[in-house]
């Protein structure tokens, strides 16, 4: 695979590394080739270790969907180059000995939600499963400006990367080796996706496409947010009505019914109680109106 060189050259290109980023990697060619085929040797073996983690996480109800994979080879070599300097720093080398326990997404679960807050279901199955096995504290990308009052004291939130997902670490007991688990929205996987796959063959220096992405990850982020309304909202519909509240009118016409008895404490309590519930679906009511102004605006 990365035997001549033209292979290398051809793989450097494919993944926008130049000669001095290799360089500093202090890693030969030929070490990387050997990590390759012991890789390649054992990538059933993980793919079957993944596997059993997914038969279990797709129980919880909050799953909207999920999918798994055994990190791709060239995608390995390539982030042992990229990374084997910031190990360096720490006085150790990545070597064929040891690349499956400092490479820690070896393998990978994605769990897809419909709505943001079902974020809360996912990782309380999680910790009650998996707590004990995980090799780091759980931690939320977002975007600077994000909304953290979800994450807060649950998971470490960091405002560092440009994309949103929570990352879980789950060290597997019988082989040692670290599956990486992240959850995002189909909304923020939609970004993400198309970012990964502009992001290796095109040079993201260039302005105009870093700003498009930009603004497709606003659009994705808004996306979420009208969901998330959407979902509150006839939540608190659904359980006005289930509390026997229509309309103004059918209120109207409760009190005049219990006025007769107002001088009975009780009753009194009663219309109090209805004319609260009138008020919080009025309340409803004006929200609807105030989203089809923000549609208008989009």
């Amino acid at each position: 695979m990365l035997k001549t060189a033209d292979e290398q050259k051809a793989f450097l290109k494919q993944f926008n590394l130049s000669q001095e980023q290799f360089r500093a990697s202090m890693i030969s060619w030929d070490e990387l080739e050997l990590i390759a085929e012991d890789y390649k040797k054992k990538k059933d073996e993980h793919a079957a270790t993944v596997r059993n983690y997914v038969e279990k996480i797709q129980q919880c109800a909050y799953v909207h969907s999920l999918g798994y994979r055994v990190k791709d080879d060239t995608h390995l070599i390539e982030k042992i180059i990229r990374k084997n300097p910031k190990y360096l720093k720490q006085g150790k080398a990545i070597s064929c000995k040891n690349y499956a326990e400092c490479i820690t997404d070896l393998m990978g679960i994605r769990i897809l939600l419909l709505f943001k807050e079902d974020w809360l279901g996912i990782h309380d199955y999680l910790m009650e499963n998996y707590a004990d096995d995980l090799a780091e504290e759980p931690f939320a990308y977002i975007r600077k400006g994000d909304n953290t009052n979800l994450y807060e004291g649950k998971v470490r939130i960091v405002e560092e990367k440009p994309y949103r997902s929570v990352h879980y670490l789950i060290k597997d007991r019988k082989t040692g080796l670290c599956i990486e688990v992240q959850v995002r929205t189909l909304f923020e996987e939609a970004w993400s996706e198309i970012d990964h796959r502009l992001r290796y063959p095109y040079n993201l220096s260039n302005e105009m496409i870093g700003s498009y992405l930009e603004i497709m990850n606003r659009a994705a982020g808004m996306a979420d947010e009208m969901g998330t309304f959407l979902h509150a909202y006839l939540k608190e519909f659904e359980r006005a009505k289930e509390e026997g509240v229509l309309d103004e009118n059918e209120v109207y016409h409760y009190i005049l019914e219990q006025i007769q008895k107002c001088d009975d404490s009780e009753a009194k309590a009663n219309i109090i109680g209805k004319i609260k519930k009138a008020q919080k679906y009025k309340e409803l009511v004006s929200a609807s109106e105030v989203l089809k102004d923000i549609l208008k605006n989009i």
